[in-house]
């Protein structure tokens, strides 16, 4: 079966049924936000009545309006997490659960930050640290877990006025996904977008140097160079992970997911980082959550994401611990 003939067949026997008895809370979501913006709205013809009058006391007017949109918006958030949390047990978990029968969904937990930490791909300090959607449980063999990261870096400066101005940079946003490699290593190897031969190689040298990631791993497949680079403090053992057929899936991979992916391979557990922008198994609350396209969208990353295990081989026993 396809992956459009599968999810066609889940979305009309799980899904949409899920869908229907969701619909009317979505409504009455959608119904609480128009009306705080109404409220907002409200509050201009008194705004401009207020600055035109220029007394400080006139811009009372628009206090009871403010009050209305401030408690109406309050009530929207909390009517949109309850209708988020039953769209994800609801239909997310129903997804879940035709990626595998021993997958657990939950929908408020994530990957644990001493376990992102632990993969050593990112090694920036961590200022914010937040993320959702965990799943775990076993592929086959394999244990696996998988989450949405968004790990952040506060940057502030001063100006030479004395202005401080705070802000934060992204370093990893998108699924973080660990699976048990089923050996011991000895090392730590990584493998990172390549940086390019441009400037003569600088681009390599640099990261070398900042990324501390051990040494270059010199490896016969240029197609695979093309995408990667490996490092790794046992030159040995990187070559026996990074065999010629392990090299191509990981290849196969990369044109398959199109974006920035990074790997580690540490302790016993291979590690990837798949940079995705935008927040995903979130609802749409403003289209009918009838429309299926982009359920669909996210029916596709789940596959992709627990595809994974089949892709690199990893039920395949060829590792002993």
């Amino acid at each position: 079966m396809t992956p459009t003939e599968s999810f066609d067949q889940l979305y009309s026997t799980q899904l949409l049924p899920a869908l229907e008895s969701l619909e009317l809370s979505r409504k009455t979501v959608m119904s609480t936000f128009r009306m705080a913006m109404l409220l907002l709205f409200s509050a201009v013809p008194f705004l401009i009545i207020a600055i035109s009058i220029g007394h400080p006391a006139a811009f009372l007017l628009i206090t009871p309006s403010v009050l209305f949109f401030i408690f109406k918006f309050i009530d929207y958030g909390k009517k949109k997490t309850t209708y988020t949390q039953l769209f994800k047990e609801k239909v997310i978990g129903a997804m879940v659960k035709v990626m595998g029968n021993q997958l657990v969904y939950t929908p408020g937990l994530c990957i644990a930050m001493n376990d992102y930490v632990a993969s050593g791909i990112f090694r920036s300090r961590i200022d914010r640290y937040t993320g959702d959607d965990l799943v775990a449980g076993q592929l086959g063999a394999t244990a696996v877990k998988f989450s949405e990261l968004h790990h952040e870096e506060k940057h502030v400066t001063t100006d030479s006025k004395g202005h401080r101005q705070e802000s934060w940079v992204t370093i990893f946003k998108g699924i973080f996904f660990i699976a048990d490699f089923n050996k011991n290593f000895s090392g730590n190897t990584y493998i990172v977008p390549d940086a390019g031969d441009s400037f003569f190689g600088i681009g390599r040298l640099f990261e070398k140097w900042v990324t501390g990631k051990g040494e270059l791993v010199k490896l016969e497949s240029p197609e695979f160079e093309k995408y990667f680079t490996a490092y790794s403090t046992d030159q040995v053992e990187a070559r026996y992970i990074l065999s010629t057929t392990m090299m191509e899936k990981l290849v196969q991979f990369r044109k398959k997911v199109t974006s920035n992916l990074h790997l580690s391979f540490v302790h016993s557990n291979v590690n990837i980082a798949l940079s995705i922008p935008e927040s995903l198994f979130e609802p749409n609350i403003f289209s009918t959550g009838i429309k299926q396209d982009y359920l669909k969208k996210y029916f596709v990353y789940l596959e992709l994401i627990t595809g994974i295990v089949d892709d690199l081989n990893l039920n395949l026993r060829i590792w002993g611990k």
